[in-house]
């Protein structure tokens, strides 16, 4: 019996250990790639960078070919399906995502803390068979989706590409029952902004060409379509501007080139500013010196008839400002004013994508001190930088009743004001911002005290909340801060006294009577007594020193530019109380 279970014992042993070593090899690149899934997550999703999580995702499932175990594999294509719905708000490609990830792991569960009520009932939908069958990821061969128009028609495109090679011209073929006067193809790379393509009609159907120029670099390319009537209306479309159609164009893929249907992809461009001529979706003239349809500009920004030059493209008229880069305004079908670059002049800085790094200003700021004392104006209160003065700068240093010692009640004061410069580095979400300026509005300097100090020097880490990615366009950018420095903060408030003066020569009787006005408890009482009635200005002066923590709004006018909004709640020491200074300012990046 004994030998029986030793060899049980021995057998079980020696299937666990075969069965730990297959899964080691079947899965070799789990640890690395839930790493990258947690990166994708918690440090591009939460940051809003949506672009940057689901790049890294994609890039991970492609890194993990047959390397990765299914739960893994279903895992990342889970917070694929996150990313576009509660991130993008791309419900169709969610749904696409979640399909991919139920056919890979049967059990794959959803983060239910990333996602929002939507993407819950979608991803329950989907595994619970209403959204319609898995399968493997979806193929830009077959799928044409389409994003139904709030009202009118819908366009049904092909293909319908989930990734694209760099520097391949997407065409695109579009066909709808709506009668339409003419069509436009819109797309939007990360990096610039919304340029469009005028339609041709070709055997009943709609086909226009994304150029190279939109598939230079890797990232993530957006586009729509729109179809009008004779009257311009638009009738029928695919997607829109808020929620467009979305492709990532990465260096390498598996994916066959985009083509129109039953037809050979167009070449691949050469590497350069537009990359080579893409076949033209109609007939259109030939070369000189004026650029083509999706190549650069020509000399003063010439293009070939029929075409305008677009950030240094040439590409279809503009059809509306919103296909215009850097502010400029669409004129008689072509992209005028702006900033440099807006018309093809010039470099575009906008088309980098990438945010300004050194921030310089100007500030103004309005500080409201605490001030709160019982006996201001008792010479004893210097102790705790608080004294009372006359009209003007003389110090009151007599000998205040009980019934009135310059009481000042609790609550915030108007105090100074300052006028500050700062400049600021940004190092990804993290800004590193130092603040020199001139502090005016001070209090009196009280006998044996210190004058007020006009210099303003404070340094601060601030975190924008939206990351680099709320750089790279016009609009709020909210932000919160920890800082200290070098600053005074004087408040000053009107207060009623009554003194008890005692003649240069007193008499006992002269003594008597200046005894009774100090512990008199109403002024009538301390006024028969000799008391005196003077309206003076309680200051206090807190610093020299201060943390401070806060928050603030830019709105940016442009992308390197826009208005600011702070509010600091300052602790000043060695005097210490609580100053709270909002300031208005404007920043410029460079």
């Amino acid at each position: 019996m004994r030998s029986v279970l030793r060899r049980s014992a021995f057998v079980l042993a020696l299937a666990a250990l075969l069965l730990s070593s297959t899964w080691a090899h079947a899965a070799p690149r789990d640890k690395a790639a839930l790493k990258k899934i947690d990166e994708a997550i918690f440090t591009n999703f939460l940051n809003m960078d949506f672009d940057a999580a689901e790049g890294l995702l994609l890039g991970t499932i492609r890194a993990c070919e047959d390397k990765c175990s299914p739960e893994v594999l279903g895992k990342a294509w889970m917070y694929v399906g996150i990313v576009r719905g509660s991130g993008r708000n791309d419900m169709s490609g969610a749904q696409e995502a979640f399909k991919t990830a139920v056919s890979t792991d049967p059990n794959v569960q959803l983060d239910a803390q990333v996602a929002g009520d939507p993407v819950k009932a979608l991803f329950a939908k989907v595994k619970g068979g209403g959204g319609g069958g898995g399968g493997a990821a979806p193929s830009n061969e077959t799928t044409t989706e389409t994003a139904p128009a709030p009202k009118g028609a819908t366009f049904t495109c092909a293909p319908s590409p989930t990734e694209i090679e760099t520097r391949r011209p997407v065409p695109l073929q579009c066909e709808t029952d709506a009668d339409l006067a003419s069509a436009t193809l819109h797309y939007k790379t990360f990096e610039g902004g919304w340029a469009s393509v005028k339609m041709a009609q070709e055997a009943g159907a709609w086909r226009g060409t994304i150029p190279c120029s939109a598939t230079q670099n890797t990232g993530k390319l957006r586009y729509y379509v729109e179809g009008a009537d004779t009257d311009g209306k638009v009738v029928a479309k695919l997607g829109d501007k808020g929620k467009p159609n979305t492709a990532d164009i990465v260096s390498e893929t598996s994916a066959d080139p985009p083509a129109f249907p039953e037809e050979e992809p167009p070449a691949r461009c050469s590497v350069g500013e537009g990359g080579d001529e893409p076949s033209k979706p109609s007939g259109g003239g030939g070369g000189g010196e004026c650029g083509a349809w999706g190549a650069p500009c020509g000399a003063d920004n010439c293009c070939q008839e029929g075409l305008s030059c677009n950030a240094g493209t040439c590409e279809s008229p503009c059809q509306s400002d919103s296909d215009c880069k850097d502010g400029a305004t669409c004129t008689d079908g072509k992209c005028e004013g702006g900033g440099e670059g807006a018309s093809g002049g010039g470099d575009d800085k906008s088309k980098s994508g990438k945010p300004e790094l050194n921030w310089i200003g100007l500030h103004f700021g309005l500080d409201f001190a605490s001030i709160s004392h019982d006996k201001a104006c008792d010479p004893a209160s210097l102790s705790g930088h608080i004294a009372c003065f006359y009209s003007g700068s003389s110090m009151y240093t007599g000998t205040p009743s009980a019934v009135a010692p310059g009481r000042v009640t609790g609550g915030l004061a108007p105090a100074t004001m300052r006028v500050m410069a700062s400049y600021e580095r940004l190092f990804g979400p993290l800004g590193l911002e130092g603040r020199l300026g001139f502090a005016f509005n001070g209090g009196p300097t009280p006998t044996g005290g210190s004058p007020f100090l006009p210099v303003h020097a404070e340094l601060r880490v601030k975190y924008w909340l939206r990351g680099t990615g709320g750089f790279e366009k016009k609009g709020l950018r909210p932000w919160i801060h920890l800082g200290g420095g070098l600053a005074e903060f004087d408040a000053q408030v009107g207060t009623d006294i009554v003194d008890c003066p005692l003649p240069q020569n007193p008499t006992p009787n002269d003594q008597t009577r200046q005894a009774a006005c100090k512990i008199a408890t109403d002024q009538t009482t301390a006024k028969n007594n000799g008391g005196k009635i003077y309206k003076v200005i309680a200051s206090k002066q807190l610093g020299l020193n201060f943390v401070t923590a806060g928050g603030g709004l830019m709105y940016a006018v442009g992308k390197n530019h826009g208005a600011v909004l702070n509010v600091d709640v300052i602790i000043p020491f060695a005097s210490t109380g609580i100053v709270l200074e909002p300031t208005l300012g404007y920043q410029f990046g460079f």
